[in-house]
């Protein structure tokens, strides 16, 4: 006879997929709103490009209409679960640079905890660890990505 503990993780085992597809859609919706605003807002799209600015960013207007597309197509990507992998590392370099370049001057903690208690707290913080669990787990079940695979591992398309 199985363990009450042991069942129970048994089925949080078998509903693994879940979370893997409710994090991909839903980080995938905030980048594809987060660049689509930017792109069809023009006040969002100038906060993006003085921010840019700030940051000593090179070809401001170039590079904050760069970051738009890729954080709407890769957004979309992720929702559709297309190019997962390629998706969660391009928004992973954005969020990096975003930390680096604008974010992590914004701490001022006295202190080593103190600063990394901040810097723990940033968004783009999270949104990395999302995309990096991403990378590494699938786009879970419900994709393309998915049926992609099924497909090329199928029977009929090597013709057996």
């Amino acid at each position: 006879m199985e363990h009450p503990i042991q069942s129970v993780f048994a089925r949080l085992s078998a509903a693994d997929w879940i979370p893997v597809v409710v994090a991909r859609v839903l980080t995938g919706v905030f980048f594809c709103i987060s660049g689509g605003m930017k792109l069809l807002v023009p006040s969002h799209f100038s906060e993006m490009q003085q921010t840019l600015i700030q940051s000593h960013i090179p070809f401001p207007h170039a590079s904050a209409l760069f970051v738009s597309l890729v954080e709407f197509a890769c957004g979309a990507g992720l929702i559709l679960g297309l190019l997962t992998p390629f998706c969660a590392v391009v928004l992973m370099g954005d969020m990096i640079v975003a930390i680096l370049t604008n974010r992590i001057g914004s701490i001022h903690a006295s202190g080593f905890l103190a600063f990394l208690d901040d810097f723990l707290y940033l968004p783009e913080v999270l949104y990395v660890l999302i995309l990096f669990w991403l990378l590494f787990s699938g786009p879970g079940p419900y994709s393309v990505d998915s049926m992609m695979a099924c497909r090329w591992t199928s029977p009929q398309s090597t013709g057996h």
